[in-house]
């Protein structure tokens, strides 16, 4: 059984069946990222940019985007990382679980 099979909870899978399945799961993964993708954007911009005087970005608000965004990939960063050790545990707690 492979990761994808068993993330589904079963091994009963077609190979047509486990790759529509694989390429489902790639859309949404993809999807995924470019809506963190747009969020970041619109949340730094929006945080950043306040004068439209000018054609150009203003260094005061070069500097802020850069540490809105540095921020946002250190945070998110740190999500995926708690996330991990999350699923690692309880994929632990079930493989003890099954052996009492």
């Amino acid at each position: 059984m492979n990761n994808m099979q068993g993330m589904m909870g079963g091994g009963n899978l077609t190979n047509k069946e486990q790759k529509d399945l694989e390429e489902m799961m790639q859309d949404m993964m993809f999807q995924e990222m470019q809506d963190m993708y747009i969020g970041l954007v619109n949340r730094c911009f929006n945080k950043c940019v306040n004068a439209f005087r000018t054609r150009t970005i203003q260094s005061s608000e070069k500097d802020c985007l850069s540490n809105c965004v540095a921020k946002s990939i250190a945070h998110n960063k740190r999500v995926q990382m708690r996330f991990a050790e999350q699923n690692q545990q309880m994929a632990q707690q079930q493989g003890l679980g099954g052996m009492k």
